[in-house]
């Protein structure tokens, strides 16, 4: 079992490099970021989807539905016409069906979740590329 001390002082260290990373960041890294974080929840709650645990009160939970807020808030409908209009779809239904996922939980389910976010995370980076 791992030390609490080394947990919190992990936890410390990586919101730390966060912090750094995200006050340099244009914004399009940082919606990578974003993207990269719902990857970690997800990985998370699949692990404890295995586990038969209730997920819709876990803290990834709600950190994962933060995200995806954060992900529609960021959306400038006015310069981003058409690919504004796309994810703002695409995150509704990642919403609903991570909601799904959460009411009855499924590793192989989160799974295909994660599949389809890593597609989306991909397309992303390979915009900002450009």
């Amino acid at each position: 079992m791992l030390d609490p001390h080394y947990c919190k002082a992990s936890a410390h260290y990586r919101a730390l490099a966060l912090s750094s990373q995200t006050e340099s960041a244009d914004p399009h890294t940082l919606v990578a970021m974003l993207y990269d974080e719902l990857l970690l929840c997800i990985d998370v709650l699949t692990l404890r989807a295995s586990r038969d645990r209730p997920l819709t009160d876990d803290e990834q939970a709600h950190r994962t539905r933060g995200i995806i807020i954060a992900l529609r808030a960021g959306l400038d409908f006015e310069s981003g016409g058409e690919l504004a209009l796309t994810l703002d779809n695409l995150y509704d239904a990642l919403s609903s069906e991570f909601e799904e996922r959460l009411a009855e939980p499924d590793p192989q389910r989160f799974a295909e979740l994660r599949a389809g976010i890593l597609s989306l995370t991909s397309a992303w980076k390979a915009i900002a590329d450009t």
